[in-house]
């Protein structure tokens, strides 16, 4: 195989922009190839900053996906369209990283990863760019090493900056929910840390809304929590929120027989404070771009290795299902009220 992989991204919004761009310049065995978007603006972007270098810009995914030398896809457009791309890609052969989540159905994943069986040499890996960040890593590896013993409990939280623009509430109608957009990458790194094989057991959310009340059309929360409680007597504990007036703040804490790790617990930029009148200062991260930059890199990398390769992706579609099933477990509490539970074997009952 050549020794770069000749990648295109399909949806150049903010996501797929951040992907372009380390493709380009960041990933030293890929090849930026082509992009595509329907958006004009989205368009002037890439011509403006991609062809300059000679990649190519589509505004119809069905033309790009036929570019010649075309080996693998990056899929960053729309949720709803995430499925539609993916399979048209696998169809040719095309390799495919695709953002989460992949589907906002269980079933529709399930069937999904049936099909992909037909083609197994073919690579399909879901985007959960927190396993890569070099300090969950760093946890990840402590906690199989048995620095605290079993794990017990997860406690996990991320909040975004309050959006007064507008711009949050078109999104959010279309992004599945707060536990399928967002607390679905904390159910994720749940299972790398208790385990890609555990299974849910029940299943509870609740929510409120503080600012955007425009989300009481389409049943949905801007702070909410979610338990989950998984068989093996683990628990899991989440709190997300969109409404924070001091910028990104994403911590997790894992609790163990024999002691406690905890990752971001105070989300600042750098060490330095500033000391006067208002106190102790320390800036923080203003989003989650800013956060996980160079985790996003370290995700490229590894899906353009394994493809290169010949190796296993390192994230399992098994696990990205099981996570799946507890957002839509979650957010469907969350609209209803009640509990949701699972076999032993992570089916609903």
């Amino acid at each position: 195989m050549s020794t770069k992989l000749n990648i295109g991204v399909v949806g150049i919004g903010r996501m797929g922009q951040r992907h372009a761009l380390n493709l380009a310049y960041r990933v030293p065995r890929a090849r930026l190839l082509c992009v595509c978007s329907p958006a004009p603006h989205e368009i002037q972007w890439a011509e403006e900053n991609l062809k300059p270098d000679g990649v190519q810009v589509f505004a119809e995914f069905d033309e790009m996906i036929k570019t010649p030398g075309l080996q693998a896809v990056v899929i960053a457009s729309p949720t709803d369209l995430h499925v539609t791309h993916t399979v048209a890609a696998l169809e040719r052969g095309i390799h495919v990283l695709c953002e989460k989540p992949i589907t906002t159905d269980a079933e529709v994943l399930r069937k999904l990863i049936d099909e992909k069986k037909k083609t197994p040499e073919t690579k399909l890996m879901v985007a959960f760019v927190r396993r890569f960040d070099q300090n969950y890593a760093d946890a990840l590896a402590k906690v199989q090493a048995g620095v605290i013993g079993e794990p017990l409990v997860i406690r996990s939280q991320g909040t975004e900056k309050l959006d007064k623009t507008g711009y949050f509430i078109g999104y959010a109608r279309v992004s599945g929910g707060i536990f399928l957009d967002t607390v679905i990458h904390d159910i994720d790194l749940t299972l790398a840390f208790f385990g890609d094989d555990i299974q849910p057991k029940s299943c509870y959310a609740t929510g409120i809304i503080s600012h955007h009340h425009e989300m009481k059309e389409f049943g949905d929360a801007d702070n909410a929590v979610g338990v989950v409680e998984f068989w093996g007597g683990r628990i899991a504990y989440y709190y997300h929120s969109r409404t924070t007036m001091h910028g990104y703040d994403n911590c997790t804490e894992i609790v163990g027989r024999e002691g406690k790790i905890g990752i971001g617990l105070h989300p600042t930029v750098n060490k330095v404070q500033v000391s006067g009148g208002s106190g102790i200062v320390q800036e923080v991260f203003p989003s989650w771009i800013d956060q996980y930059k160079h985790a996003f890199v370290t995700e490229m990398e590894a899906f353009t290795d394994a493809v290169l390769d010949g190796k296993e992706v390192p994230l399992k579609l098994s696990a990205a299902l099981t996570g799946l099933k507890i957002a839509q477990a979650l957010q469907e509490s969350l609209v209803s009220g009640k509990k949701v539970e699972f076999d032993e074997s992570g089916e609903r009952k």
